[in-house]
């Protein structure tokens, strides 16, 4: 399956009609329905209607994709237009704005997410690439933007694997790193988690907001009661502290190969926000449920 089996003559638009992002994604709308694409129209032109931000994703002056999962529509559906100038959409309540002549709206049913993730994917990965826009916007047809071979030398897996959105060379930590290196490491980085490393790669925990929390609440409770005597047994100075003393040593890893949705499933069925991806116990990629949305979507 590549990304030119969703590009149909039919469902393509040039020119989109429209001086506003909203009547360009009205007017191929428009044309999904004509083409008898759309079971319920009713029902997405009011999830359009909706301008939810989440349903869009603005590549810069590239392009616009706006993506749907709904029940509107039986199978995944593309439709691709391009505009004589570009069209415009308000960024925020900024007085900036996000103008680009590509739209495309996307559509497929909740049976379909997997599908549907990997072509709105593949759509923002292509249209990241300027000879790409380029050559997009020039074409004079339907007929001719739909055969443009970029599109067909696009191949989509019949399932997405974790190497597919994993980070690589992902932030880690040692376990004999001081706690609060780490945790000031975490802060600088943006980060909510950092996987722990031995000298020779392989995960042996892992660092969180959550451990560290806990940490820090244990001390200030701490703090309410006589303190005990430094260097009695039991007794761990709290600045000499390193990730290996607050570190959960129970952590589920991945592998590179493991479909995203059986991933998926295991991080919600066991309340798990990120995974270390690891092949042979040594850590080589990082996968977070933010991953797998923001590298989808291209945002």
């Amino acid at each position: 399956m590549h990304l030119s089996d969703f590009i149909r003559p039919d469902r393509v638009v040039v020119p989109l009609p429209g001086s506003t992002l909203q009547d360009a994604a009205g007017a191929l709308l428009d044309r999904l329905i004509a083409a008898g694409a759309v079971a319920h129209p009713e029902r997405l032109r009011a999830r359009l209607a909706e301008e939810r931000a989440e349903d869009l994703v603005g590549m810069g002056d590239r392009a616009f994709l706006l993506h749907y999962r709904s029940d509107a529509v039986k199978e995944l559906v593309v439709a691709v237009g391009i505009t004589r100038l570009p069209v415009e959409r308000e960024l925020g309540e900024s007085d900036e704005t996000q103008s680009a002549r590509i739209v495309l709206l996307i559509a497929a049913p909740p049976r379909q997410a997997a599908l549907y993730l990997q072509v709105v994917g593949a759509f923002a990965r292509v249209l990241s690439k300027p000879d790409v826009v380029g050559t997009v916007v020039a074409q004079p047809t339907p007929e001719a933007l739909a055969a443009l071979p970029v599109f067909a030398q696009v191949a989509l897996r019949d399932q997405l694997i974790v190497r597919d959105l994993m980070t690589e060379r992902p932030r880690s930590v040692s376990p004999d790193a001081p706690l609060k290196d780490a945790a000031l490491d975490m802060v600088r980085a943006g980060v909510a988690g950092l996987p722990v490393v031995d000298d020779g790669g392989r995960v042996v925990g892992m660092l969180s907001q959550r451990e560290l929390l806990q940490h820090l609440l244990n001390s200030y409770l701490q703090r309410g009661h006589a303190a005990p005597a430094p260097g009695a047994p039991g007794v761990v100075d709290a600045r000499s502290r390193t990730v290996r003393d607050v570190m959960t040593r129970q952590v589920l890893c991945v592998s590179p190969e493991q479909p995203v949705a059986e991933v998926a499933a295991m991080m919600t069925n066991k309340d798990v926000d990120r995974v270390p991806v690891v092949r042979e116990g040594r850590l080589v990629g990082f996968l977070t449920r933010g991953d797998i949305v923001r590298k989808l979507i291209g945002s």
